[in-house]
């Protein structure tokens, strides 16, 4: 923004508020005219619903079977014909159409053979001057893929190599195929010169609104900014040293009035400060002797200040030596008179502070060395209770150590006495199986029994029947000899089974007397076992109750072990805290003594030699 600095402020400020005026008038008609042109364009698009409307109340008059429906916005929503004509002897309808509308229109028929949408009837005209029918809308249009769905296409179409601005409405069989269409449209060119005279109406008043914009601009700058270079030339004057000129524009009340009366401040400013250096020349020259009249009365305090340095230096001097009894005794000049009684003062206090710091000095190491004796002791006593505590510690650890074997072997034989109960209870249930099987076997052997006894009555009856058959075959004869000598085997067979089933019944009765012992003894090995279980249950206990006694004793244990470590520590501690303190104590006996030495270097009064010797006694 420095450029601005270079020309004056007036036509600066109109020319830039002209060149923004400018920039909004363009950037506002600009936008003014492509905006009524995109609605001229908008309103030709949808004119053409308004087209349609009276292009289907010309159809439905001139071509009978035509039904219209339209939608609840007044607009035409459907069209059906029962068939579109193949020929039209006169073209009266579709330029009636255009003499009403103003615009084109045209009416298509669909062809099954070239699945294409030909021109019947139109009011448009191709380039050599002949009206445009017999020709096709062509399936690569931007149209045919839209009508042929049944839509109703609306937009820009270029109609034989001119732009329009269409509508394409399809006309319907009364089966709801497509067969034909309704189109109506106005040339782009047309809505663009419509567009082009509205923008040439709109830049014309841009550009009067633009002059005079600037007119008035101009005024009201000068009138409003005219004043600016008014003050910057009073402010020059000023700057050059002349505060005579009246500062115009002051009563104003906008920014320019505030700097008119801003520069009148800064010129009474300048004013005053003129007043000012002359008063200040004169103050100058009145500090001048006020300083002279200064400079003589320092040259006698200065003398009189040495005179008191002198002696209280003297007096310092042998106060640092250590002599207490040293006084001023000469009187000093003017003020510096308290400082001689000050300092006198302050020699006693200190004399007598230093009198009664020796006596204290004196008790301290009389008292630090009965301290240092009593520490002594302690801590002898405290080392021999602390290698006590230890070796008692050392005891109990080897104690508490044997005890928590103890229990660990104790939980050992509770475990062990468990198992041993455990197989107890197993062996039992073993033997208590074995009586069962027992039982089982005798019963089997009793039933056993039964069946041989059963076979050998079996075997009675059969040596009765082969005897029966034998006696009768006797009878027979010769005709009766093979069943005799059958009756034979089967006699002895029968013999051989009795005596088999004898044998087995022997041996069924020792093993039956067999298991009879083997059940008794084996309640008998029961018995001692349940017996053994018991003992065994008993000693669980006896060992589980060792157990616990010794785990508890091992806990008790480990507490005051701990709590013995604990006071083995503390002991620790306290002597070396014991320590410590003795050796602190002689530090403070040391102490003691070599303040007493440097007090001792001090030459006190002998009014204080009475105090300190009593304090001493």
């Amino acid at each position: 923004m420095q450029i601005f600095s270079r020309f004056k402020l007036v036509p600066t400020v109109t020319a830039s508020a002209m060149l923004i005026l400018l920039f909004a008038m363009v950037g506002t008609s600009w936008l003014l005219s492509n905006n009524i042109s995109g609605r001229i364009h908008a309103y030709s698009i949808v004119r053409q619903s308004d087209n349609i409307r009276i292009a289907v109340e010309i159809l439905s008059r001139d071509l009978p079977g035509t039904r219209i429906t339209y939608g609840s916005d007044g607009n035409v929503e459907r069209i059906v014909m029962d068939k579109i004509p193949e020929e039209f002897p006169s073209h009266e309808m579709s330029d009636a159409i255009g003499r009403m509308t103003g615009h084109a229109t045209t009416l298509f028929a669909w062809d099954k053979n070239s699945k294409d949408f030909w021109r019947k009837t139109t009011n448009v005209y191709t380039t050599d001057g002949s009206r445009a029918v017999a020709t096709r809308l062509g399936r690569d249009n931007a149209i045919y893929p839209v009508v042929t769905k049944g839509q109703v296409f609306r937009g820009p179409a270029t109609i034989l190599g001119t732009p329009y601005n269409t509508i394409y409405q399809p006309i319907f069989s009364p089966n709801g195929d497509v067969i034909g269409i309704l189109s109506a449209g106005i040339t782009i060119t047309a809505v663009n010169g419509f567009s082009f005279n509205v923008a040439k109406v709109i830049s014309i008043i841009t550009v009067l609104v633009l002059a005079a914009s600037a007119t008035v601009m101009a005024i009201i700058s000068r009138q409003i900014l005219g004043g600016i270079p008014l003050l910057a030339r009073s402010a020059r004057t000023m700057a050059a040293g002349d505060l005579s000129e009246i500062i115009p524009f002051t009563k104003r009340r906008n920014e320019i009035g505030t700097m008119a009366r801003s520069l009148v401040v800064l010129q009474q400013g300048a004013i005053d400060k003129l007043d000012i250096e002359q008063q200040a020349d004169e103050t100058r020259r009145s500090t001048e002797r006020e300083r002279q009249a200064r400079e003589t009365e320092k040259a006698n305090d200065e003398r009189q200040f040495q005179d008191a340095v002198d002696q209280l230096g003297a007096s310092l001097a042998k106060l640092s030596e250590g002599d207490l009894s040293i006084r001023l005794t000469t009187p000093l000049a003017g003020k510096f008179e308290q400082l001689r009684l000050d300092f006198n003062q302050a020699v006693d206090r200190l004399g007598a502070t230093l009198a009664q710091f020796r006596d204290g000095s004196e008790d301290i190491r009389s008292n630090s060395a009965e301290m240092r004796m009593a520490t002594d002791n302690l801590s002898r006593r405290t080392e021999n209770q602390a290698v006590a505590l230890e070796q008692t510690a050392a005891a109990l650890a080897e104690i508490t150590e044997t005890v928590t074997i103890s229990s660990k072997r104790a939980d050992e034989a509770n475990a062990m006495a468990e198992e041993a109960h455990q197989s107890t209870v197993e062996s039992r249930k073993v033997v208590t199986n074995a009586v069962e099987a027992m039982s089982r076997i005798e019963t089997a052997s009793s039933e056993i029994f039964n069946i041989i006894n059963v076979i050998d009555e079996i075997a009675f009856q059969t040596n009765l029947l082969a005897l029966n058959a034998g006696v009768e075959a006797a009878r027979a004869g010769d005709a009766g000899k093979g069943f005799a000598v059958v009756a034979q085997e089967v006699r002895e067979l029968a013999q051989r089974s009795a005596t088999a089933a004898k044998d087995i019944k022997d041996l069924i009765g020792k093993s039956g007397s067999e298991v009879q012992s083997g059940v008794k003894l084996v309640n008998a090995t029961g018995d001692s076992l349940m017996t053994i279980s018991e003992k065994v249950t008993a000693i669980t206990d006896h060992v589980r109750s060792i157990a616990l006694a010794a785990r508890e004793q091992s806990t008790g244990l480990s507490g005051i072990n701990a709590a013995v470590d604990q006071m083995d520590q503390v002991t620790q501690h306290n002597a070396a805290m014991v320590q410590q303190a003795t050796m602190v104590m002689e530090n403070v006996t040391a102490s003691s003594e070599k303040l007493v030495e440097l007090i001792g270097h001090f030459h006190l009064e002998e009014a204080h030699r009475p105090a300190s010797k009593s304090a001493a006694a």
